[in-house]
């Protein structure tokens, strides 16, 4: 059972992917309706983990990451993998904390999903996969969503999945004035 690490939207934000996911559903593309997934940016994938580990330094990481702002600007798609998403705004902020979780959690992780791996990661946020007959209907679905979407990326999550179970959270920190 892999396990991700995971920076969660704030209720608004989440409220409105979540919307995209209901859409999708209705549309037959029924797996992150259906997931029990919070709305997330994942940061890091691995086989397998040191669970007490890496809970404690999830809870430190956290403490350490400041909650980020985050614009999804476009709809896109994994076309190898038939994975439909909201494509954000890369910036430093988001870089650092991506590059934190691997610094700080990397460790704690066996067999690292090389594509979440700082300098190939394309940061996403899920709205299709597991799509039955392509990705056009999705792409058709998912386009309708008003962008910019604009978000704060609140808490770290450790997840375990297929099923989706969260295992930890964490909030991060307060946004640093300035």
């Amino acid at each position: 059972m892999p396990y991700a690490v995971e920076l969660a939207l704030d209720d608004a934000a989440a409220a409105v992917v979540r919307a995209l996911w209901r859409d999708l559903a209705a549309a037959g593309v029924r797996f992150m309706h259906d997931s029990g997934a919070n709305p997330h940016v994942s940061l890091a994938i691995w086989d397998d983990v040191d669970r007490p580990a890496l809970e404690t330094g999830l809870a430190a990481y956290a403490a350490a990451t400041p909650a980020l702002d985050i614009v999804f600007s476009r709809v896109d798609a994994f076309t190898s993998t038939g994975v439909v998403f909201l494509a954000p705004d890369v910036n430093a902020r988001l870089l650092d904390a991506h590059d934190g979780c691997h610094r700080r959690l990397g460790a704690f992780g066996r067999a690292a999903w090389p594509h979440y791996a700082p300098g190939v990661w394309v940061p996403h946020c899920t709205l299709a996969m597991d799509i039955p007959d392509g990705l056009d209907r999705a792409l058709g679905v998912a386009r309708k969503a008003v962008l910019p979407l604009r978000g704060r990326l609140v808490r770290a999550e450790l997840v375990a999945f297929r099923p989706v179970r969260c295992l930890a959270a964490a909030r991060l920190a307060a946004i640093a004035a300035g």
